[in-house]
């Protein structure tokens, strides 16, 4: 069985990287599609990149593994928190290789925090902090802060800066490069993983720049920093020749991406048209309430001031024998989060997520849920779905599709996801959780300086000694990556598994050759009986606060 590599292109989406391609501006993700085979590749539901990295290492859909967005409800709460891999169980082709005496190399690779211990090196990506031991073993995290090692870019992206923000997005990502290459020089590696954002990052900025159809287009920026996305593209080219010259050519290359990209036009407030509906109700605060909140905002006894201030023992302790409630009171966030914005008791439906999702407060699964499980459950869905479908913008349909979670998702953790996914103008039309609550409009220019948005088509190209030359095949899954690397490496896929091996990437020796039955390898549950999160904290106030800044900044959270 030969080596295999897996590269990951955040957002790298075929539309675009296909004519690039022809026009020979990407020279060795060319060599890919040209000697292998590729096809589009269909992500999770919402297409984000929690769910669709997680469903790409593991095989499982959502309900099965649990992670649905980069933030979740707090168990007992309406609060929202980060999310971490561990808060949930699930197996991923890194544990699956590990059983079987294949050494790992996993770099930056998405919703991994806290890194698990593998049979060789983990390296936690997006949703790691810094501040953290993002490393598996512990004493690599030392050895690559002083490489000059990143994970995100330090600098956070506003107008006047784009140009300081690229070359910082160019250096990360050789750093990335540099830091996967000494690796996988050192170490004896079989199965290796490296994940690059840049894609993703540089089309939520600059897309407008790109696409002069977009409502944001200035021709004189567009001089400037139109081909930027293009740019960043030949610099993840040229870092995949390196990788792929140091793999040699008896390695299996895997590029492969968790969506797609494109325009971002409207943000939708979901909530709002809720509220307008009838099915949510907006809290009106005491008026003493409201008096000792702005007075703990003016003496700065805030969440955000005090998290990276109470990292001691003592404080990690008491917080955690402290409701969570009564801790939103003492110290307050800054923002109008969603769960002090809502009157649970008389609230039927809500939303939060960035592309359109919908959860029913349902009675025993939410804290204060009011709408009874069975025939009132659904006849809630049927009103909300038939009511999306009527909203209009500028006299237009906004909804194209809504997805039922019960169609999309089983496992131990479906109940977690949400109960309505619902997708709009071809997503350039989005729903922001961290603004929802933020007016009384429905429809909004985007309030961030996001430009692009996810897509639900991403990329999977194959070549090496034991992939098919086929050039392009049809769609296939997220879910049948982890199958397919499996089989790659030798391993019997599980039952517990919702993909498939993909055989028509194989050559046909290969095929032949690695025709196998499949083996169950995990003592998981498999059944849909709901599973509670796993109990688990941060190490320190500091890491936390670290990481809900930085998906703050990135738009993703309230």
């Amino acid at each position: 069985m030969s080596r295999v590599l897996i590269i990951g292109l955040d957002a790298a989406d075929l539309d675009l990287i296909k004519p690039w391609v022809d026009a020979g501006w990407l020279k060795h993700i060319g060599n890919v599609l040209n000697r292998g085979s590729f096809a589009p590749l269909r992500s999770t539901i919402p297409v984000m990149s929690p769910p669709a990295w997680t469903s790409l290492i593991s095989g499982l859909n959502p309900g099965k593994h649990g992670i649905f967005d980069f933030v979740r409800l707090a168990p007992g709460s309406y609060h929202i928190v980060s999310t971490r891999r561990d808060q949930t169980t699930y197996k991923t082709i890194f544990d699956y290789a590990s059983e079987y005496g294949k050494f790992v190399l996993a770099l930056n690779v998405p919703m991994t925090y806290p890194p698990i211990p593998v049979n060789g090196i983990m390296v936690s990506g997006l949703g790691a902090p810094v501040s953290g031991q993002f490393t598996h073993p512990r004493h690599l995290r030392d050895e690559l802060l002083e490489w000059g090692y990143q994970i995100e870019p330090e600098t956070e992206f506003a107008p006047g800066r784009e140009q300081q923000w690229l070359i910082e997005l160019a250096r990360v990502t050789r750093s990335q490069t540099d830091a996967m290459l000494r690796l996988m020089e050192r170490t004896p590696w079989e199965l290796g993983m490296i994940v690059y954002r840049a894609v993703d990052e540089v089309e939520t900025f600059f897309w407008h720049h790109m696409d002069p159809t977009h409502p944001l287009h200035d021709p004189e920026q567009a001089a400037r920093f139109g081909p930027a996305i293009l740019k960043v593209h030949r610099l993840l080219d040229e870092e995949i020749g390196r990788l792929m010259r140091m793999a040699g050519p008896e390695t299996t290359i895997v590029l492969v991406s968790d969506h797609g990209g494109g325009p971002l036009h409207r943000e939708v407030f979901l909530n709002v048209w809720l509220e307008q509906q009838g099915w949510l109700k907006r809290r009106i605060p005491r008026s003493s309430e409201h008096w000792l909140r702005q007075l703990a905002i003016t003496l700065g006894i805030t969440r955000e001031r005090l998290s990276p201030r109470l990292n001691s023992a003592f404080w990690i302790w008491l917080r955690q024998r402290i409701p969570i409630t009564w801790q939103r009171r003492l110290a307050p966030s800054t923002i109008n989060l969603l769960a002090d914005s809502v009157d649970w008791s008389k609230t039927k439906a809500y939303s939060f997520g960035n592309i359109g999702q919908i959860y029913i407060n349902l009675r025993g699964r939410e804290p204060q849920g009011i709408v009874a499980p069975g025939v009132e459950y659904e006849s809630l869905l049927d009103e909300i779905t038939t009511a999306l479908f009527q909203l209009t913008d500028n006299g237009q349909p906004v909804v194209d599709a809504v997805y039922r979670g019960k169609d999309l998702y089983h496992g131990p953790y479906a109940d977690y996801g949400p109960d309505l996914n619902v997708i709009m103008r071809g997503m350039s039309y989005v729903a922001q959780s961290w603004r929802e609550m933020a007016g009384q409009q429905i429809f909004a220019s985007p309030g961030s300086n996001f430009t692009g948005i996810h897509r639900p088509l991403g990329l999977l190209a194959m070549c090496g000694p034991t992939v098919s030359n086929h050039g392009r095949l049809p769609e296939v899954r997220i879910v049948d990556v982890a199958p397919t690397i499996m089989c790659l490496l030798g391993i019997p896929t599980s039952p517990e598994q919702d993909g498939r091996i993909l055989t028509e990437f194989l050559s046909k020796t290969f095929a032949e050759q690695s025709h196998q039955q499949s083996t169950d390898v995990s003592t998981t549950a498999t059944g849909d009986l709901r599973r509670p999160l796993n109990n688990v904290d941060w190490a320190s106030a500091e890491e936390e606060q670290e990481v809900l800044d930085r998906l703050r900044n990135l738009g993703y959270l309230e």
